[in-house]
C-alpha cells in the first residue's frame, strides 16, 4: 500500500513538472554595474565579461561572454546563490540561450557549448550530493534516445535556445558521451521528491552555475549566454545579460553634399545607480545628447559613469552618404532610372520629385535593381578590390585599382545585402589606392565590400568577402 502511495506521489510530481504553468514574468538586467545576485568566477586564465552582441542577442544588445583558453583544464563561469533552498519540484520553467563563437573539440565536433550546473541536496543534509549538468550538446540523437525532445545539434555562429525544463540531464562526470544515460528533472524528482538547490562551498560554490570550457574541450573555447529563465510556481525571472549601462543608440545615416549633414545622437543609461555622467568622443560633450556633422563615416563613443563609479562605453556609427560630384565637388550625385548622373544643386529637387534617389544607384536601389545593374555593366577584369589580412580582428587594409578616372563608391554590406557603411564616395583618378578599414562596433561575421566605378561611358563593379573574427 505504501509503495502505491509513493508511486502515485512520484507520478503526480512528474506530471506537475512536465506541465508548465501559465506564468507572469520579471526581466532582470545584469551588467558589471549591477550583477543582481550573480558572481563572476574566472578560473585559470579564463575571462568572463559582458559584451555587445554577438550578432543579435535574444534580449537587448549584449550577452555574457566566456573565453576559456586551453579549455581542457580551464573553465569560466558565473554563479548565482540566490536560489539556495529552492525545491526542484517548485521549478515550472528553465531555459537559456547560447552562442558559440569558437570551439575546437577533438572528442565530438558538436560537444563544446556553454552549459549549466545545479548543486542539489537530495536528502536535506546540507550537502550537495549531486551536480546536475545540462549540456546543450547532449540534446540530440543518439543521446536523447527518443525519450526527450531532440533539440538539434549545437552550431557555431547562431543563437540557440535550450529547453532545460524538458531536456536531458546527467550527474557530474556521468555524461552521455561516455555511455551514461540522460534523465529529465521529472524523473529525478520522482526519485528525490525533497531535492533542493543548495549552495555548498565545499563542492565548488553557488547553487546555479553558467559555465563554458571544461574537460570536453581541447582548445580555446569562446561562447556567449543570454536570456536565462527560471520559473518558480508559475512566476518567471528572466535574466538579460547586457554589456553595460551606456547605450549610444542605433547607427545613423546622413547625406553630405545636399542639405544638412548634421544629426543628433541621443545617449541613454540603464542599470547601475543614478545619477549618471556622460562624455562623448570625439566631441567632448558632457550631455547625453550631442549634435555631430561628419563629412566621412565616423564612429562616436559614449562613456557613462554611474554614481558608484562604474564606467560603461558604447559606440554609434554615423554612415555618411557623400553625394558631392563634379570637378569642383559642387554638384550632386543622383541615381536616375538606374543610371548615375551628376547635376547642379538647383536641379536636385525636381529630380527627387520624379523618384530619383540621392547618391549612387548601388546605395539607393533595391537588391534586385542592384543585381540588374551589376549584371549589365559588370566587367571584373577592369576593376580590382582586395583586403589584407582577411580574416581580421580589428583592422584590415583595403586595396583597389581603378582602370579609369571616375566616381568611386565602396560600401560594406552584411550577408542580407544591407548597406552597413560607406567607406569611400569620391571622384578619383585612375591608379592604385589603399585605405585602412577598422571594424568599429561591427560584430564578428561575414561581410562584403563592393566597389562601384562610374565613368563618363560605363559602370564597373567588383566584390570582396571580408570576415571579421571575434576579439
Amino acid at each position: 500500500m505504501k509503495k502505491n502511495i509513493f508511486t502515485r506521489l512520484a507520478i503526480a510530481l512528474a506530471m506537475l513538472l512536465i506541465t508548465p504553468a501559465l506564468s507572469s514574468q520579471n526581466i532582470v538586467t545584469v551588467t558589471d554595474c549591477n550583477l543582481n545576485g550573480w558572481v563572476k568566477d574566472q578560473r585559470g586564465n579564463s575571462k568572463v565579461r559582458f559584451i555587445a552582441g554577438p550578432a543579435t542577442p535574444p534580449l537587448g544588445k549584449g550577452s555574457l561572454n566566456i573565453n576559456a583558453p586551453d579549455a581542457r583544464s580551464t573553465v569560466g563561469r558565473i554563479r548565482n546563490g540566490q536560489y539556495s533552498g529552492l525545491l526542484l519540484s517548485a521549478i515550472t520553467e528553465l531555459s537559456f540561450s547560447t552562442f558559440i563563437e569558437q570551439r575546437s573539440s577533438t572528442v565530438n565536433p558538436y560537444s563544446d557549448a556553454p552549459f549549466l550546473v545545479l548543486q542539489v541536496d537530495a536528502n536535506n543534509d546540507n550537502i550537495a550530493e549531486f551536480h546536475l549538468v545540462f549540456d546543450p550538446s547532449s540534446q540530440t540523437q543518439p543521446y536523447v534516445q527518443n525519450r526527450f525532445p531532440d533539440q538539434g545539434i549545437t552550431q557555431v555562429g547562431i543563437w540557440q535556445t535550450w529547453d532545460m525544463f524538458h531536456g536531458g540531464w546527467f550527474d557530474g562526470a556521468d555524461d552521455p558521451q561516455h555511455g551514461f544515460p540522460l534523465f529529465n528533472l521529472a524523473s529525478f524528482i520522482a526519485q528525490h521528491p525533497n531535492a533542493r538547490i543548495l549552495n555548498d562551498a565545499t563542492q565548488g560554490g553557488a547553487a546555479i552555475r553558467l559555465s563554458g570550457g571544461g574537460p570536453v574541450s581541447s582548445g580555446n573555447f569562446i561562447g556567449d549566454i543570454d536570456n536565462f529563465r527560471i520559473g518558480i510556481n508559475g512566476v518567471a525571472t528572466i535574466y538579460d545579460f547586457e554589456f553595460g549601462i551606456a547605450d549610444a543608440g542605433a547607427d545613423k545615416n546622413v547625406v553630405y553634399g545636399y542639405g544638412s549633414n548634421c544629426i543628433s545622437l541621443n545617449g541613454t543609461a540603464a542599470g547601475g545607480v543614478a545619477p549618471y555622467s556622460y562624455s562623448w568622443s570625439p566631441g567632448g560633450s558632457s550631455s547625453n545628447n550631442i549634435e555631430v556633422c561628419p563629412t566621412t563615416t565616423s564612429t562616436y563613443t559614449l562613456t557613462v559613469e554611474d554614481k558608484n563609479g562604474c564606467i560603461s562605453v558604447d559606440d554609434v556609427t554615423v554612415v555618411v552618404n557623400d553625394v558631392r560630384c563634379g570637378n569642383k565637388m559642387d554638384k550632386v550625385l543622383l541615381c536616375h532610372n538606374g543610371a548615375m548622373i551628376c547635376v547642379a544643386k538647383d536641379a536636385v529637387f525636381a529630380h527627387l520629385n520624379h523618384s530619383d534617389q540621392l547618391g549612387s544607384c548601388m546605395q539607393s536601389a533595391s537588391a534586385a535593381t542592384r543585381t540588374n545593374i551589376e549584371t549589365k555593366f559588370l566587367r571584373p577584369d577592369q576593376l580590382k578590390l582586395s583586403g589584407y589580412p582577411n580574416p581580421f580582428v580589428n583592422s584590415t587594409s583595403i586595396q583597389y585599382v581603378l582602370p579609369y578616372d571616375g566616381r568611386v563608391v565602396i560600401q560594406l554590406y552584411d550577408i542580407s545585402g544591407k548597406v552597413i557603411r560607406t567607406v569611400v564616395s569620391a571622384d578619383k583618378k585612375a591608379g592604385k589606392y589603399q585605405l585602412n578599414f577598422t571594424r568599429g562596433n561591427l560584430s564578428a561575421g561575414v561581410y562584403y565590400t563592393r566597389i562601384f566605378l562610374l565613368t563618363n561611358v560605363d559602370y564597373y563593379s567588383a566584390t570582396q568577402k571580408l570576415i571579421i573574427l571575434s576579439k
